[in-house]
């Protein structure tokens, strides 16, 4: 890798940057190709539990989705996010919800990208994972302002609302970048569009306690809605898709589950404008179909689509041998 001789801008929250410090203790090289290793080890890792919990089809789809790896080739740590979510889902799964907020709360490490949970997990009355996600989310905050006071705290908030200066929105996965691909620069649209997914997200979650469904809009919605969201974080969106690609029975979203999954929206990313657009726009086709599936099928049980159809045909089976 060269070696870079100007300041790259560390747009984290300060308590990251203690997470990593260690790194700092290694010379560049090898400093550079442990967090590449560790960060694929924790890629596989993900994509071999899903093998376990969703059957072999889930890893397929993993390796389908290009933004991971293309991103830990370039430093990112998206697999990281990845695997805080399969973790916090898998601790969901087994009840444990104060732990599983904990886990869920490592990710306000990248606060812009969970903005909707907070706001989820009260519609829908998971107060013991909300107080778990909060808990976690003030220690990082009490730690951030220890280390850089609150002037420190203060300089990073107004440079966290200026980050469109160093990054294209055009590129983003938001809604913004829908529009700004289409040529269209307009906060109160933008503004509006924002409260329809978010009271849409809201709502269904509301009417559902689908587990799955709740991490699959909190997790996708968020990403929509963020200021400040980038190629690489739509690895995030493995768990929604492998989720709604073998639990969902909603054709329209398992559609655009598989799209998310497929090469095709990375590189319409990559190409820039007007074609940046397409992963943002299928993004809202994925959440829509979702939030219709959250509505017609209130009520269906957190298990794989086969398990599913068994526990239907068991009672008609038993009254055809009565």
């Amino acid at each position: 890798m060269p070696e870079r001789h100007s300041p790259i801008t560390f747009n984290r929250p300060p308590v990251y940057a203690i997470i990593v410090s260690p790194l700092a203790l290694m010379p560049f090289p090898m400093a550079f190709w442990s967090w590449i290793s560790a960060q694929s080890a924790v890629l596989v890792g993900c994509w071999a539990w899903a093998w376990k919990r969703f059957g072999p089809e889930a890893a397929v789809w993993g390796a389908l989705l290009s933004v991971g790896p293309l991103g830990i080739a370039s430093g990112q740590d998206c697999a990281l996010f990845l695997a805080l979510l399969c973790g916090a889902f898998v601790l969901g799964e087994k009840k444990r919800w104060f732990l599983c907020g904990l886990v869920l709360g490592l990710g306000l490490t990248k606060f812009h990208l969970f903005l909707l949970w907070p706001l989820v997990l009260l519609v829908q009355r998971r107060y013991r994972l909300l107080a778990g996600f909060t808990v976690c989310g003030l220690g990082q905050g009490l730690l951030s302002l220890a280390v850089l006071g609150w002037s420190g705290v203060l300089r990073y908030a107004k440079f966290v609302v200026h980050l469109d200066r160093f990054f294209s929105p055009a590129r983003y996965l938001n809604i913004n970048a829908i529009l700004l691909n289409i040529g269209v620069s307009s906060l109160p649209l933008l503004i509006v569009l924002t409260a329809l997914i978010v009271g849409l997200v809201l709502w269904c979650c509301r009417r559902t306690n689908s587990l799955w469904m709740t991490f699959t809009l909190a997790a996708a919605g968020s990403l929509l809605i963020s200021p400040h969201v980038y190629g690489y974080d739509a690895t995030m969106l493995l768990l929604p898709a492998w989720c709604v690609i073998f639990l969902s029975d909603f054709r329209v979203a398992k559609l655009a589950a598989a799209t998310i999954c497929t090469p095709i929206t990375t590189f319409a990313q990559i190409s820039g404008p007007p074609l940046a657009g397409v992963t943002a726009l299928v993004l809202i086709i994925f959440v829509v179909g979702v939030c219709l599936e959250s509505l017609l099928n209130r009520g269906r049980q957190d298990m794989h689509g086969g398990a599913h159809f068994e526990a239907l045909a068991r009672p008609l089976a038993a009254a055809s041998e009565g």
